[in-house]
């Protein structure tokens, strides 16, 4: 049982005032704002066709797809052309041979290469953009996650249950 000090409560009654002073200071889509979703622009054919063909899962995560799209539509100029010339060369060229593919791209214009080292990392890595300054898009549904899932756990992901290190482990009979 959990006794009410006055010291407990001058810390409770500060923190109220606190947070009820901030709210009407913030505005509130400032001061209790989820993270921001990727913009609504839909995936074209060609990206989903694409996409499919990368992973190799037949319907990859929807929010990830999402945001890996947005920000491809908004810093690859003439995305959708490229995404279809792309394709074309991905229908050309077995994506199981990986150097014969990546040989088949280093011949065509960088900005293709570009287009499909970006949706490699987005779709494996969760991670597009140049360097010094990539952006992380995802973490827990990337592709390298879902192809394990069944055998691995991402990494930080606890086993047991919120804060099951602090119960000693149950005895076992040694065999």
């Amino acid at each position: 049982m959990m006794t009410l000090s006055r010291r407990r409560l001058l810390t409770g009654t500060a923190g109220l005032l606190v947070a009820g002073v901030l709210r009407q200071v913030l505005p509130g889509n400032l001061a209790f704002a989820a993270p921001p979703l990727a913009a609504a622009v839909a995936p074209s054919a060609s990206f989903r066709a694409i996409s499919v063909t990368l992973t190799g899962l037949e319907q990859p995560d929807t929010l990830l797809a999402q945001r890996l799209y947005s920000w491809l539509h908004d810093h690859v100029p003439q995305l959708d052309s490229q995404l279809d010339t792309l394709s074309t060369l991905l229908q050309q060229q077995p994506v199981a041979n990986g150097g014969t593919l990546l040989t088949l791209l280093s011949t065509q214009p960088k900005a293709l290469n570009d287009l499909y080292q970006a949706l490699v990392s987005g779709w494996y890595l969760g991670v597009v953009g140049p360097l010094p300054r990539p952006q992380c898009i995802a973490f827990e549904n990337i592709v390298s996650y879902q192809l394990v899932r069944d055998s691995l756990l991402p990494p930080s992901y606890a086993p047991g249950q919120p804060n099951f290190w602090t119960q000693p482990p149950a005895r076992r009979a040694h065999v």
